[in-house]
């Protein structure tokens, strides 16, 4: 079965198809992002993966949609930097095996991502902005034991316009949430 990977930007979405299919993954790809449950159907696909560009209200009809073609498809927002790493994992199962939640709040401006820890890992907490390109910064990077973890991205890391918050754990797990600033 194939995979689909629907993003905003040409360019970086065959960089992302040419990494998978390096993996051999059979990766197909559209940036005709409100035609994409027309175009193809999940019946004939193992995973969606959304870029971090596709619009919140798009990206959720879409997944309605798929999910009516296909009940076992796997629904994944990812983002570029990270898109190969996450789309192989998901499709070896990888997901859930240092988190089982995974929660972004916002407080006075600022964001508390909060996850609960099965089992030892690192973590990285880093925040990506899109301006003229896309610029990173690592707020957090450590050893973790299991329980309750808790990081605070204080409102200056938080660019206007759009934002990634990327947890990484074990090297293997990823976490996105999205965050549109007026």
């Amino acid at each position: 079965m194939s995979i689909l990977v629907i993003g905003k930007n040409p360019q970086v979405l065959e960089k992302i198809l040419a990494g998978l299919r390096a993996k051999g993954i059979a990766a197909l790809g559209t940036t005709e992002v409100e035609k994409a449950s027309v175009d193809f159907n999940a019946k004939d696909l193992a995973l969606v993966a959304f870029g971090g560009g596709v619009d919140l209200s798009v990206r959720e009809k879409l997944k309605s949609e798929f999910k009516q073609q296909n009940p076992d498809v796997i629904l994944l927002d990812t983002f570029a930097p990270v898109a190969i790493q996450h789309i192989a994992a998901a499709l070896r199962g990888d997901r859930a095996k240092f988190a089982s939640r995974f929660e972004v709040t916002e407080h006075e401006g600022s964001y508390i991502v909060r996850l609960d820890v099965m089992k030892e890992c690192d973590v990285r907490v880093e925040v990506y902005h899109l301006r003229d390109t896309l610029q990173a910064e690592a707020i957090v990077e450590q050893h973790i034991s299991s329980g309750p973890f808790e990081a605070r991205i204080n409102a200056g890391k938080i660019s206007r316009g759009l934002n990634m918050i990327l947890v990484t754990l074990g090297g293997s797990e990823f976490y996105v949430h999205r965050i549109d600033r007026k």
